[in-house]
């Protein structure tokens, strides 16, 4: 009985996370405001200038952010104002350490998180 008990439980707890129903519960669903104070290497800054001036990229992601709500505090940012367009035939690497966002990025690209 325990265990029948521990599965409906369980799965019904599983459920209300997969759709999102203790959103109402959390404190800060509040996405933070951009980031203007980040100091931008020139090569990053050519390349969000090249993707908000170019329409025919096949892959085009402009001005990405994503941030996680947590249950008692604030919003945790993952990743903050990443630009990149890509074309046919086009290689094309993230690079950077670990925590800097590059499979939150592909996360949201492939659809399994959504962006902020």
């Amino acid at each position: 009985m325990i265990l029948i008990a521990h599965f409906v439980i369980d799965t019904l707890i599983l459920i209300a996370i997969e759709y999102d129903l203790f959103k109402c519960c959390s404190k800060a669903n509040k996405i933070p405001e951009p980031d203007t104070s980040l100091e931008l290497d020139s090569d990053v800054v050519k390349e969000e200038v090249r993707v908000a001036a170019t329409k025919t990229d096949v892959i085009r992601v402009f001005d990405f952010r994503k941030a996680y709500n947590t249950l008692l505090g604030e919003p945790f940012l993952a990743v903050e104002r990443l630009s990149f367009g890509l074309d046919y035939g086009e290689c094309f690497a993230l690079l950077g350490v670990n925590g800097a966002g590059k499979s939150t990025m592909f996360k949201c690209l492939t659809a399994d998180e959504r962006p902020s």
